[in-house]
């Protein structure tokens, strides 16, 4: 009886078992004939031949100044009505025009602040811009132009040195002078004094420009924290300022640049030697290192206008 349930049990597993090894293997014949169909038929990424890149194909895009990027962000930010375009020989710059929000007008400020500087970034210029407005101030913000190339030079011998500096700064001059004229031109449309405001190394410049060319003198000079790079500009500039019969109103931070201080006691040193009498230095306070006071700004700037006759 044994013998006969073990012949039966054979019996019914064989074909069981051999039609597993059927399956499996007709399994893994159909995998391996669609993966090596797979890999006959090119993808969509193959069909296309790589193609080697060559230094021909690469172009490269000159990079925008930064001049042309203030005078794309000031167009894009300021309202329309409020952007002006002022042209100065081949150049041309934005100009932001603001006006007196009250009934009597003194007249208008030209803000220039210092050179690859922008309106928004001069925190001083920004502030007067806003607020002059509310004393009876139009306003005329105007970008400034670029440093200039090559100034201050970084040749080793002093001759070599002087000489690349006089020139750049002469070629700078130049196209300052453009931008003066033109603005000046425009400036005269407005009731009242001419003030300019300009601040760092393009105040300097302004007084060494007024110096040479009086036909484009304004009723008075605001300068915040003026002064250049290297002693011998410096001792011009200084030169420049107390021998000009501009009305001039000197502002310098206490907590500023140890360079520009240094120079703000030179300039003082002039003026009082050639006894300039329309000359005021003062130093102001501040908590925020490099930052006039928005409100001490102002009244400096009202106060020193009221001794002079304006």
């Amino acid at each position: 009886m044994l013998r006969i349930t073990l012949l039966l049990f054979i019996l019914y597993c064989i074909p069981l078992i051999v039609g597993n090894n059927q399956a499996q293997a007709f399994f893994f014949v159909q995998e391996e004939k669609e993966s090596s169909e797979e890999a006959e038929t090119p993808t969509d990424e193959k069909k296309l031949p790589a193609k080697s890149m060559q230094r021909s194909d690469i172009k490269i895009v000159k990079p925008i100044s930064i001049f042309e990027q203030q005078k794309s962000d000031l167009t894009h930010y300021f309202a329309k009505d409020k952007v002006q375009k002022l042209t100065a020989g081949t150049n041309e710059y934005i100009m932001i025009e603001d006006v007196s929000a009250t009934e009597n007008n003194k007249g208008v400020a030209i803000l220039l602040p210092d050179w690859q500087q922008g309106l928004a970034q001069s925190k001083a210029i920004n502030t007067l811009r806003k607020n002059l407005p509310l004393h009876g101030w139009a306003t005329m913000s105007i970008q400034s132009p670029n440093k200039p190339n090559g100034y201050p030079s970084s040749a080793r011998i002093n001759k070599e040195l002087i000489e690349q500096n006089a020139k750049a700064l002469m070629l700078y001059q130049n196209e300052l002078k453009s931008l003066i004229t033109a603005a000046m031109n425009k400036a005269k449309s407005y009731p009242g004094i001419i003030l300019v405001i300009s601040k760092g190394s393009q105040a300097a410049m302004l007084v060494n420009l007024y110096k040479n060319n009086p036909d484009l003198l304004p009723a008075a000079l605001v300068t915040l924290s003026a002064g250049m790079y290297s002693p011998i500009e410096n001792e011009l500039f200084a030169k420049n300022m107390a021998t000009s019969a501009l009305p001039i109103l000197d502002l310098v931070l206490k907590r500023g640049n140890k360079l520009v201080l240094e120079n703000a006691l030179l300039r003082k040193k002039y003026a009082t030697k050639e006894m300039k009498v329309y000359y005021r230095q003062k130093h102001i306070n501040t908590t925020a290192l490099g930052h006039y006071p928005e409100r001490t700004l102002l009244i400096e700037i009202n106060g020193w206008l009221k001794t002079i006759g304006w």
